[in-house]
């Protein structure tokens, strides 16, 4: 019995101990920018493909309609990074997955945090950035912008 204790206290010191910002979901299979695009991921390459489904769900935002959005980039030797927005109607729920970026380091996963807007700025290249803002966490292991145009 005392070992069951001595072993009980160990598990819940290793689970207490563990960070909570760790990967809780199952990555999302890797596929290429065209099947991206076939699957109507708004895709950031050299340009932008699928814009039209951004501009729905930033109707979608505006009108207060549930909708959700993937846009998919690539990082310069070709694995995806996904960023997931689901909007239920008053906030989005943001998730952002690098765990297929095989260069990515030891912190890549899968984060999540809640949004309350997308929004654009220009930048000094005079081009328009796309980020999700209004962030609960504003977790430095994650990136918060969408797509560049």
């Amino acid at each position: 019995m005392k070992k069951f204790v001595v072993l009980l206290t160990l598990v819940l010191l290793l689970f207490g101990c563990s960070n909570n910002d760790a990967i809780t979901e199952v990555k999302s299979e890797p596929y290429s920018s065209q099947e991206a695009i076939r699957r109507g991921d708004v895709v950031f390459l050299d340009k932008v493909y699928n814009l039209e489904g951004f501009d729905d769900f930033i109707a979608s935002l505006e009108s207060k309609n549930v909708d959700s959005i993937r846009v998919t980039s690539y990082t310069d030797e070709g694995d995806p990074i996904f960023k997931d927005l689901q909007f239920d109607g008053k906030a989005i729920s943001y998730t952002y997955d690098d765990s297929n970026d095989n260069f990515g380091g030891s912190n890549k996963g899968i984060r999540t945090d809640s949004c309350s807007k997308v929004v654009s700025n220009e930048n000094e290249q005079g081009e328009i950035d796309y980020t999700v803002s209004g962030c609960a966490k504003n977790d430095p292991e994650m990136s918060y912008f969408l797509f560049r145009m």
